[in-house]
């Protein structure tokens, strides 16, 4: 699951200081570009009406002073400060460039997305009748870092950088102490229903097959239990002890496998038995997204899927694009494989409790899965095949058998013994959300069907200690 809205920022009212606007001196603009920017951006020639700290000419405010600033902002009251507007013009003439200067703040269009502690999403966009003089986008997405553990936002700035220049994830347009400006895709999310279509199932396993190859400049050791341990942690702490009586929600499986009542004492012990299994599993480990369901693949607005489920695409084309890698690290490749076949009975578009159901009649079959991985293995093959005679091919393609039969089934064992992981990962975050995040979704519920499909997968698992 991708979304982490959390509670909603208070709103302070903000009042224009017009005095101080008047009482500053501007600096000479040096060509129309630079007047253009002066006249546009009023918060250039005057204090910071935020912080009351002097903007310097070159756009560098600190993190501090943006976190302080867009922490004014309501996402529920839908309405804007005029200071956060005009901050956000700023940005984008200084970032953006171009034609962005010539957008005064009355006409600047700015919409938000999503709200919380974490990030704030902004769409930014030019008025219809200023066209751009270069290569600067017509719109774009600003993201504003709030509340961000350091170590966290470096790893992800990291990948969605490296992701960007890979052309597998939106573009990077522009960064700044305190956010970022991300490429604007024209497109929608994916269906749950969507994810098995054979069309869309070949080109998933195209685009995870250039992400595990990705050498990414991170902690090259697998964190899963770790992150999971964590969050375990946080349950914890809580003052009422957390304790959930086993029962069925959206799921049917065998209770007799399941505990009745759910602890974190019993969370913890099979999160001990899972790190051996996964310290026996020779799962190769791969840069992974770890989150692969439907709202994270973007389908561009200029494709559609057709009657039959089939995609009208060139040879060259991608009609795909991964989002929303916040979990994404180094981890054991059956973890992203098996993750994503979960996603394919996941389905979170209900608008009533609990807001999600579990299609288990949906679950893709061997032969289903075998579209995937073969679609997966091809594309690693053109990858080897096309590189130069120095470059070495992902150290995990070695290990794969070369008769491609032998290889499919190797991931589909590899898969089937994974699905418990991932059910048993999502259960304690489910839990931790469940105390934490104000989103109007029964995270318990959901919580405890995942653990269940657990305990109903566990055999699986166990076949790494045999």
């Amino acid at each position: 699951m991708s979304f982490d809205i959390e509670k909603p920022l208070s709103k302070v009212e903000y009042l224009y200081d017009n005095a101080s606007m008047r009482r500053a001196r501007p600096t000479r603009p040096s060509s129309d570009y630079d007047r253009a920017y002066l006249d546009n951006n009023p918060l250039k020639a005057s204090r910071d009406p935020c912080r009351s700290t002097p903007l310097q000419r070159n756009g560098n405010a600190s993190s501090s002073d943006l976190k302080e600033l867009f922490s004014r902002f309501d996402i529920e009251s839908k309405v804007i400060p005029w200071d956060i507007i005009a901050r956000t013009r700023e940005l984008c003439a200084k970032y953006l460039s171009g034609s962005w200067n010539k957008v005064t703040p009355q006409r600047f269009r700015l919409k938000a997305i999503t709200g919380g502690m974490s990030n704030l999403l902004f769409l930014v966009e030019m008025p219809d009748d200023i066209e751009p003089v270069s290569t600067e986008p017509r719109s774009a997405l600003l993201r504003i870092h709030c509340n961000v553990d350091l170590e966290h936002l470096l790893n992800e700035s990291v990948v969605f950088t490296l992701l960007s220049e890979r052309a597998l994830g939106p573009k990077l347009l522009g960064v700044f102490p305190g956010g970022r400006f991300e490429q604007y895709i024209p497109s929608r999310p994916l269906l749950c229903h969507e994810l098995s279509l054979p069309s869309i199932s070949r080109r998933i396993g195209c685009l995870l097959a250039r992400v595990h190859a990705l050498d990414v400049p991170i902690m090259k050791e697998p964190m899963i239990v770790e992150v999971a341990e964590g969050w375990l942690a946080k349950l914890r702490k809580v003052e009422s002890k957390v304790a959930h009586k086993m029962r069925l929600n959206t799921v049917q499986v065998d209770l007799s496998k399941c505990p009745g009542e759910i602890t974190c004492e019993l969370l913890s012990d099979e999160l001990d038995l899972l790190r051996e299994c996964l310290e026996n599993s020779n799962s190769p480990l791969v840069f992974c997204h770890n989150d692969l369901q439907e709202g994270n693949i973007l389908l561009h607005n200029k494709y559609k899927i057709d009657s039959e489920g089939n995609l009208d695409v060139k040879e060259g084309e991608e009609p795909l694009v991964l989002i929303d890698f916040e979990y994404a690290n180094y981890n054991y490749r059956g973890f992203d494989f098996s993750n994503h076949i979960c996603e394919r009975i996941l389905d979170y578009s209900d608008n009533k409790p609990p807001y999600y159901s579990i299609k288990q009649h949906q679950f893709p079959d061997e032969n289903d899965q075998s579209v995937l991985f073969n679609a997966y293995l091809d594309e690693l093959e053109q990858m080897t095949n096309n590189g130069s005679e120095d470059r070495r091919p992902p150290y995990f393609v070695c290990e794969l058998p070369k008769r491609r039969e032998e290889a499919v089934e190797q991931l589909l064992t590899e898969t089937r013994r994974f699905i418990a992981v991932s059910h048993l990962f999502w259960s304690v975050w489910s839990f931790m959300q469940a105390e934490e995040s104000p989103i109007e979704f029964d995270y318990v519920s959901y919580g405890l069907d995942r653990l269940a499909l657990y305990y109903e997968h566990k055999s699986d698992l166990l076949e790494y200690l045999q």
